[in-house]
């Protein structure tokens, strides 16, 4: 249904989501306190505010502020969640990822896949804008939209985020289906979509002014916008998403806090408290820190002399004791007096408490790495887990991948979706949005020493194959080209898993024909002087299927053994 203008205007007047709206908006806040690199101006983060009060809520005074002087920009906790991002940005590197547009004519779906990428930048788009959705702005809804005017035969639809500050009002179903959005454009103009129409409407204030400068039929049957996140904080709010780090944010809140507790303990390591006998306050009249002053009054007619006593200015202005302190200690007075303290001792902070310290933020980046990622670092790291511990870790991974993967497929999927009906109608008919649902989770030194292992245990070829494959996608990942050229070259070595000296003992037990093991050998200057004579290897029979393509160079490479040995006859 089309929203009318009293209807907006009502809307504006009465703000039904107010509420809902300020607290989603105070959800990303404290995401962008961990996850949002600042340097300038990060105090202007209201959520700072809230995490300050917490902490000055259970230190002292002189304790607080010595916390707000240790604490630094960009904050310490940004170490880890830039860690569970570059994590999370594995689903963009998939090792299958399928993408497909069907169309009832099929001359659109490349039309329509080269307008998606060199028009939109769909690809980039979801993986830098769209990820940073998914840092910070998890409450942002994605909005279809087209320009007012149209170029070309069709229109030209374009897609952008909305971040929740800007939205007035949203409303959907409970399942997340948006039926309209509410948002401001710029301080006097807003924008009305929803299952019928573009709407945008001139403002004063919360006063509509005029009727709609734009009013244009989409044709959907549906709003052109939708959540970016389809995780729920709960299940009676669809405007609040649940971000993969929000079950750790109060962690997180504690590990920037110990960490900063750590700079102050350790400043005690370099600074020392020295104490030592104090000198008497030579302050005229100081007596125990105060100084007694005798003042006269009269009362019912009689003179009476008083006493008040004041703070010594002298004692008052010792320095508070903290790292490097000189501390003075009460000398004795007497030769009765006990004699408990050198003269001069150096007080040096307590090992068991920093120790403790330590072990809390090591816990506390366990913790928020085994929820967000599925593992913790030091499983990862320590050599003396199990196999299948090891094992579990890379399953758990996968696991919280894939999970992210589904809710970006969804929302790329209705992007796509939407820009194609809005230019093709009728004519589209479906997609497949798919990232993929294996990931690179291993390093390259892990997968060479796997593949060493493998060799030496006379793992099966297929295995050694499969792991070298993998070898090189993790290798080269992003780069197509060379992985092409990498897995061409490798089909056409002969016995790629063995040097040239096990190639001999093969030659000499017969598992192995002359020919071959004269490719072997010769194998560089083979494939240099045929990609001087023809093209390079990725290009050279490009059509062919891909067994007919390394048959047709091995068969060059074996004519320059024949015309070696006519050479050298």
């Amino acid at each position: 249904m089309s929203l009318e203008k009293n209807q907006v205007q009502s809307i504006l007047e009465e703000r039904p989501k107010r509420k809902q709206l300020e607290n989603a908006v105070r959800h990303q806040n404290r995401l962008k306190l961990h996850s949002e690199t600042q340097i300038e101006n990060a105090r202007s983060n209201p959520a700072f505010d809230e995490l300050f009060a917490w902490i000055k809520s259970y230190l002292t005074d002189d304790k607080y502020q010595r916390f707000i002087q240790l604490l630094r920009f960009p904050v310490v906790s940004l170490e880890i969640t830039q860690d569970i991002f570059t994590e999370y940005q594995r689903v963009f590197d998939g090792q299958n990822p399928f993408f497909n547009y069907e169309f009832s004519n099929p001359d659109l779906s490349q039309e329509f896949v080269d307008y998606l990428r060199n028009e939109l930048n769909d690809k980039h788009f979801f993986k830098t804008i769209g990820f940073e959705q998914l840092k910070y702005s998890i409450n942002s809804v994605l909005v279809v939209d087209i320009p007012t005017e149209q170029t070309g035969s069709t229109p030209n639809p374009y897609y952008y985020f909305v971040d929740v500050s800007n939205i007035i009002d949203i409303e959907s179903d409970k399942n997340g289906t948006v039926h309209h959005i509410i948002f401001t454009i710029n301080k006097d103009t807003i924008a009305v979509y929803d299952d019928e129409s573009y709407k945008i409407y001139k403002t004063d204030g919360n006063q509509i002014v005029g009727d709609a400068v734009v009013d244009q039929v989409h044709g959907l049957g549906y709003c052109p916008a939708s959540y970016f996140w389809d995780n729920n904080l709960n299940a009676s709010n669809t405007i609040e998403k649940k971000s993969p780090i929000t079950d750790v944010l109060s962690t997180l809140d504690r590990y920037l806090a110990f960490d900063t507790f750590k700079e102050y303990a350790d400043l005690y390591g370099t600074f020392p408290i020295i104490s030592a006998y104090e000198e008497l306050c030579n302050f005229e009249g100081c007596q125990d820190g105060y100084i007694k002053n005798d003042y006269t009054v009269w009362e019912n007619g009689i003179e009476v002399i008083k006493t008040n006593q004041v703070k010594c200015q002298a004692c008052e202005n010792r320095v508070e004791m903290g790292p490097g302190t000189f501390y003075e200690v009460p000398a004795p007075q007497s030769s009765e007096d006990p004699n408990l303290s050198d003269p001069v001792k150096i007080t040096t902070p307590d090992t068991k408490s920093l120790e403790y310290v330590k072990n809390k933020i090591n816990e506390y980046a366990d913790k928020v790495r085994s929820v967000t990622i599925g593992t913790s670092a030091s499983v990862l790291d320590n050599q003396s887990v199990n196999e299948k511990q090891v094992f579990g870790s890379f399953e758990s991974r996968r696991n919280v991948l894939l999970i992210i993967a589904s809710s970006l497929e969804k929302i790329n999927k209705f992007a796509n979706d939407t820009v194609a009906r809005l230019k093709y109608g009728d004519q589209f008919l479906s997609s497949v949005v798919f990232y993929g649902d294996e990931f690179f989770l291993k390093s390259v030194n892990d997968l060479m020493e796997e593949y060493k292992n493998a060799k030496l245990n006379g793992e099966p070829d297929e295995e050694v194959d499969q792991i070298y494959r993998q070898i090189l996608e993790t290798k080269y990942k992003g780069n197509d080209d060379r992985i092409k050229r990498a897995w061409t070259l490798y089909n056409l070595n002969p016995e790629p898993h063995k040097t040239v000296n096990e190639s001999k003992q093969l030659l000499t037990d017969g598992a192995m024909t002359s020919d071959e093991f004269v490719i072997k050998a010769r194998f560089s200057n083979y494939i240099a002087r045929f990609e001087r004579e023809n093209t390079n290897i990725i290009d050279f029979g490009r059509d062919l299927d891909f067994d007919k393509k390394i048959d047709n160079i091995t068969e060059i490479l074996k004519s320059y053994i024949i015309k070696t040995e006519t050479n050298e006859a």
